[in-house]
């Protein structure tokens, strides 16, 4: 089987909304479509080219089954190239990308789209009874999917995200202060990085309808704000609410997103006259403890940088998904020479949001673009996976 280079030819996403905010109109299948459009626009790539689409998303819409599909065809991609949706809770947008890069290293194909699309404004709430012949009588309940998605139902009966990650606090001895410093941390280099103009170009301005009015435009992510310190320590525990640590100041919030990736073989790109942003050089999936998910984030970094022949001191930038401040601090706590001076400098999941099925991808086009914009060679970026998984991926800039 042919092996080649994974390059990256074009990387963009939406701005990420708050749960209930500017894009809350919108349903998944609409911004994945937008996102999928852009970035071949932006890579002047025609539809034709698009072998297979791959998209993240978690809490999967019934209005839209296989989202990857649709988002495609009304994209503009032929309905001859197939597509598949992936639901790996926190790392979908990365399984999109993972299956995508198999595929050309494989030769199945030479080019395909990827990326990941979550609309938290819109998930459903479900009646699961009702469709058994022995509800004749009596009341039904809607169980909530948001709810769901973020509980694992298999920690002690059921444990929200944020409750499993207090016990990752405990395991690792972090502070309330070392979070909070965190939170802080994310929110003003999120802040700085949009006054400086960083995510221009790339972050793609969505218009959203409104009845007998003009549409609104989102153009800028919705969550980073100059938050103080003061306020981080006034922050009440939220899933513990006796002796735990982890606030809804300190941890990710809730949000609506797409983003897409062209890739290539370097045969194509060279084919097509294209010129690599980036080479996708190594991705990894492990399995942790799910009571301790969090770990997953910098549980996962060793070995992808064993893949890659690279050290720790080698990578110039990391962002590892700020699921919650305390995920990042284990990292630190765990993984001697991480740098802290070269982490999650334009935000993360804290600041920018965590749009689950879209967060793996968003990741990569960010770092995409931080790399180039740095000046650096390479770059990792990571998360954690409710159910005890950990994601990432290399990246090295194109010269």
């Amino acid at each position: 089987m042919p092996r080649t280079r994974v390059v990256i030819l074009g990387a963009v996403r939406t701005p990420i909304g708050a749960i209930g905010g500017g894009l809350t109109p919108l349903l998944a299948e609409d911004l994945a479509t937008l996102a999928i459009r852009s970035v071949l626009e932006r890579t002047g790539l025609d539809p034709a080219e698009v072998r297979y689409t791959c998209m993240g998303n978690v809490m999967q819409d019934p209005r839209s089954p296989n989202v990857a599909r649709n988002a495609a065809e009304l994209a503009g991609i032929p309905h001859t190239s197939p597509a598949t949706t992936f639901h790996e809770n926190c790392a979908s947008g990365g399984a999109a990308i993972h299956s995508i890069a198999r595929r050309i290293l494989l030769g199945e194909i030479d080019l395909g789209v990827a990326g990941g699309v979550e609309s938290m404004s819109n998930v459903p709430r479900y009646l699961f009874t009702g469709r058994t012949r022995g509800q004749l009588y009596g009341d039904m309940t809607l169980v909530d999917g948001l709810f769901g998605a973020l509980t694992d139902a298999h920690v002690e009966g059921g444990e929200l995200m944020g409750l499993l990650t207090e016990r990752l606090v405990e395991r690792h001895g972090l502070t309330r202060e070392e979070q909070d410093e965190i939170a802080w941390r994310s929110h003003h280099n999120a802040l700085q990085a949009w006054e400086k103009g960083w995510f221009d170009g790339y972050v793609v301005p969505v218009e959203v309808p409104r009845k007998r009015k003009d549409p609104v435009v989102v153009d800028r992510d919705e969550g980073p704000r100059p938050v103080t310190r003061e306020e981080l320590a006034a922050a009440r525990p939220y899933f513990k609410r006796d002796g735990g640590t982890i606030t809804t100041l300190n941890a990710s919030t809730m949000n609506d997103a797409a983003a897409a990736l062209v890739l290539a073989s370097q045969e194509a790109a060279e084919r097509l006259g294209l010129r690599p942003l980036a080479t996708l050089r190594a991705f990894w999936n492990m399995g942790v403890e799910r009571a301790y998910m969090g770990e997953g984030a910098f549980k996962v970094i060793p070995p992808l940088l064993e893949r890659a022949g690279i050290t720790l001191a080698d990578v110039d930038l990391f962002e590892l998904n700020e699921a919650f401040a305390a995920v990042l601090a284990a990292a630190f706590h765990s993984l001697p020479g991480l740098p802290e001076d070269r982490t999650n400098l334009w935000g993360s999941g804290i600041s920018l949001g965590h749009p689950v099925g879209c967060t793996g991808a968003r990741q990569v086009v960010d770092m995409v673009h931080q790399l180039r914009r740095a000046g650096g060679r390479l770059g990792v970026t990571s998360r954690c996976v409710g159910g005890g998984i950990g994601s990432g991926e290399v990246l090295e800039a194109a010269p």
